[in-house]
């Protein structure tokens, strides 16, 4: 599900600057020009070419133009007004919030104790630092949604990074889904389906929403969970869940000879290279789906390999280049084509074997300067930052931690694909932090979360990811780490006046992930869930050694709670899972039943898995809490939901070991991984919390808090 989307007429959008006359002169031509050339959009796998635009439609928009230019002086002087009145009632002339994805209080405490951090040092000692509670659960997209709307995740429907769908209980993006375009009609005519379009399904309203209705000024930069990106008045480039060309969460691609092509990747598409008869290796490079569904649009690709020099010369689509050992090749523009139309793309590629030779390409990114989908807002600010940069990643989670975990990308090559990304992410940051002087600038990094996922384990040399490993040779990368974080935030510092505020802040810490968790082996083993050939009397035969089963081989009709995602589990409602049976009146007894015997389950090698668990209806406030698992579970640290569990699947043995480079997580108990919140001025309260920097940063620029709001501002009102 791609919900890709590019169209042969070039749409002029609107720009948020004080020229209202331009914007609607801009939006009037737009119309004239869309209505003058029909637009062909490709809109994802199987959709096909829809033909849009008419007159009428370009009659009602000229009209809706119009009637802005006439009222734009009265506007005009409604937001002046507006504008000085909060200017007056501001607390700061800026705010910029540094954000650190999943920096760790601990950590941050032991390296600053040792003189590495003198920055973060600095700040705790003439500013401010606590503890940051995070979010049940502690993760990602849920901690990142309650961070921009200040409500509880019962307030902004996300829970997790994936959903059940209740009718066939297997697992979906919970954070965006495709709305199928809506029949075009005008009394009895009609003008065929308008495109495909991404939906966005966090609820509640963002604090730059808030702050853009209000005049203040707003830069945010891949803040996760802005894909798509909102319509306010300021710039925003998207982060988590934004797709790549494939319409995936990140598919790389492993080019290979013959004799080393085996098996599946997890994350990536195998593909195996040919003989051209000209002592070359050729093959095809997949992209976006065709228009008409029937497979990706492919581009040819050709390698000369010289494994003595260990040199290899490949021309992939228009471009051609040498890459030698231990090069990476800069962001390639890449172009497939589909009869008239065209999908730009980017990637790069690393030679990650010579004898037998085998390449690696990074997931194909929508191309920032020409996007096949906004991906920013307005929709040119990412192509002004793709000109003034060069091209960067755009894809949700850019860091390629599927090809670490499938060892086709070493730790040094991670390392430096890691860099690369956090580099680019600076220049975007600091030239807003040059070009604007007012309002809030906002800016996540994901360097700190990406290699404490993989590189935390060098820590721990009994980690199961470390066996047969060389654990000297990283053992300081997360040291590292929070040192450059640290001079990181000193370069902000250094461009702040004394009249700006600074945030520095993570969603999240921390913790070792040893031993991954299936709950639905666990309802197998007690009774509560079956598989279609299970006995009905008796126990249920043992699973072969390392089979995960699917949920599509789970007897529905015998099964009252299953799990799937990171957060916790549901149970098969009557009336409302599709294939229920457990009698609503009896969920509350069951669901107590299973937190009671679930709480304080003990691992076979030893230690406590979980430490607590919580009922979803008691844990949120917000409308949208039956949305929830009915349990949220909290992992004490060294556990984690399992793998083959996060897709609803059923394993033999409720804990197996986690080998994965991915080693490290947060996916637990949130009060054992806090995050961390700096600032460059006192604030009050010893215990905030996530939900608490929305109405901060709100009444920091003078903006009033809503009432809708759970958290509360930190600043001193003194």
């Amino acid at each position: 599900m791609s919900g890709i989307t590019f169209t042969r007429a070039r749409w002029t959008m609107s720009r948020p600057t004080a020229s209202f006359l331009r914007r609607s002169a801009l939006a009037a031509l737009a119309v004239l020009l869309a209505a003058a050339a029909p637009a062909l959009a490709y809109i994802g796998p199987g959709a096909g070419f829809a033909l849009g635009g008419s007159l009428l439609f370009a009659l009602a928009g000229i009209l809706l133009a119009l009637v802005g230019i006439l009222t734009w002086p009265f506007r005009l002087v409604v937001r002046m007004v507006r504008h000085r009145r909060i200017r007056a009632r501001a607390r700061a002339r800026r705010v910029v919030v540094l954000g650190l994805d999943g920096l760790d209080p601990a950590l941050a405490r032991e390296f600053m104790a040792a003189g590495d951090l003198p920055n973060f040092a600095s700040l705790a000692a003439t500013g401010w630092f606590r503890d940051l509670g995070t979010t049940l659960p502690a993760v990602s997209p849920v901690a990142w949604s309650t961070f921009a709307t200040g409500v509880d995740p019962g307030g902004h429907g996300i829970f997790d990074f994936l959903r059940r769908d209740p009718r066939t209980h297997l697992p979906e993006l919970s954070s965006t889904r495709l709305v199928p375009g809506r029949e075009r009609r005008l009394g009895p005519l009609r003008f065929g389906r308008g495109p495909d379009r991404m939906q966005l399904r966090r609820r509640s309203r963002s604090f730059w929403s808030i702050l853009g209705e209000h005049g203040v000024e707003t830069t945010i930069i891949r803040v996760p969970l802005t894909f798509p990106p909102e319509k306010f008045r300021g710039r925003l480039l998207s982060a988590m869940c934004l797709p790549d060309l494939r319409g995936t969460q990140g598919t790389f691609t492993y080019f290979s000879e013959p004799q080393a092509a085996s098996g599946a990747f997890t994350g990536g598409d195998r593909r195996t290279l040919e003989r051209d008869g000209r002592g070359g290796w050729v093959g095809r490079l997949p992209g976006p789906e065709r228009p008409d569904g029937r497979g990706p649009i492919e581009l040819p690709l050709r390698c000369e390999v010289d494994p003595g020099e260990r040199r290899a010369r490949i021309r992939v689509g228009e471009a051609t280049f040498t890459l030698r050992d231990g090069e990476t090749s800069p962001w390639l523009r890449l172009e497939f084509r589909a009869g008239r139309a065209t999908v730009h793309g980017i990637a790069r590629l690393r030679v990650v074997g010579w004898d037998p030779f085998a390449l690696y390409v990074t997931p194909v990114n929508i191309d920032p300067q020409a996007p096949a989908m906004p991906i920013s807002q307005p929709p040119h600010y990412a192509m002004m930052l793709a000109r003034l940069h060069g091209p960067y990643a755009t894809l949700g989670l850019a860091e390629d931690t599927w090809a670490l975990n499938e060892r086709v990308l070493d730790e040094e090559a991670f390392l430096a694909q890691v860099w690369d990304i956090h580099a680019e992410r600076e220049r975007q940051f600091f030239h807003a932090l040059d070009r604007q002087r007012e309002g809030v600038v906002v800016c996540v990094f994901d360097a700190t979360d990406r290699l404490q996922h993989t590189f935390l384990r060098f820590r721990d040399p009994g980690h199961p990811a470390n066996r047969g490993a060389d654990v000297e040779r990283h053992q300081d990368v997360i040291r590292d780490l929070y040192r450059r974080a640290d001079e990181l935030v000193g370069r902000t510092a250094s461009c702040l006046g004394p009249e700006d505020v600074l945030l520095v802040m993570s969603d999240h810490g921390f913790k070792p992930f040893r031993r991954a968790v299936n709950l639905n082996a666990w309802f197998r083993q007690h009774g509560y869930l079956a598989l279609l050939d299970d006995p009905a009397d008796g126990p249920p035969a043992p699973l072969a050694a390392g089979e995960a089963v699917p949920p599509g081989r789970i007897d529905w009709s015998r099964t009252r709670a299953y799990a799937n995602g990171l957060a916790g589990f549901y149970l098969n409602l009557r009336e409302r899972e599709q294939q229920g049976i457990v009698d609503p009146a009896a969920a509350p007894a069951l669901r107590t039943e299973l937190m009671d015997r679930l709480r304080g389950l003990v691992d076979p090698q030893g230690g406590v898995a979980i430490a607590e668990l919580w009922a979803s209806a008691d844990a949120y406030r917000g409308p949208y809490r039956d949305e929830a698992p009915d349990v949220i579970v909290g992992y004490n640290p060294g556990w984690r939901a399992d793998w083959d569990m996060a897709l609803g699947a059923v394993l033999g043995d409720v804990f197996r070991d986690n080998a994965k480079p991915w080693s490290a997580d947060h996916c637990m108990d949130p009060r054992q991984v806090p995050g961390v919140l700096f600032s460059n001025r006192r604030l009050r309260g010893d215990a905030p919390g996530l939900a608490d920097l929305a109405p901060t940063i709100l009444d920091l620029c003078g903006v009033p808090v809503p009432a809708h709001m759970h958290g509360s501002s930190l600043v001193d009102g003194t």
